[in-house]
């Protein structure tokens, strides 16, 4: 994704192992099809992984705005190993193994930390409970569109799971 919004290659990250260290570069895309438009990464607690690398690289390189509240700070590489045990009755279980550490271009690591937003915009439970989405109105408001936070949850309406019986 970091390709289709960047006209030149970029640098994520350096992949810091136990053996080796290599950078991590998104590589700008030869297609024309590339996203020169104003950018703004909308974020929240459980943005982790991926989401965290992409919104910190677009704050570091001064590409666009992240709004909403910091973020997971999960973003270390693991891998995962599958295994089991039994005969006639088999028990399926893995186990994920921190593989390396991913060290952003201003020489810090996301791990534990996260990403900050530049604008921290959180709903409040009344917000929630009323069906309000402040942060996708304010990112409208960035973009240029007016649009009120209620209008802006009919968005992307929030289904609650039926409660299921004890």
């Amino acid at each position: 994704m970091l390709a289709g919004v960047f006209d030149h290659d970029v640098k994520v990250a350096d992949r810091i192992g136990k053996r080796d260290s290599k950078p991590f570069i998104a590589k700008r895309p030869i297609s024309a099809h590339l996203y020169r438009g104003k950018l703004i990464v909308l974020v929240d607690s459980e943005s982790d992984s991926s989401s965290e690398l992409f919104a910190r690289v677009v704050q570091l390189e001064h590409r666009g705005t992240v709004i909403g509240d910091k973020t997971a700070g999960a973003v270390m590489e693991a891998r995962y190993y599958p295994e089991s045990s039994g005969g006639d009755t088999r028990v399926f279980f893995g186990f994920s193994v921190t593989q390396a550490d991913l060290k952003m271009s201003d020489g810090k690591s996301l791990e534990h930390a996260g990403v900050t937003p530049d604008e921290i915009v959180i709903p409040t439970a009344q917000d929630l409970a009323a069906g309000r989405d402040p942060v996708m109105s304010r990112a409208a408001a960035l973009a240029g569109v007016k649009l009120s936070p209620e209008d802006a949850a009919k968005l992307f309406p929030f289904e609650w799971l039926p409660l299921q019986a004890p």
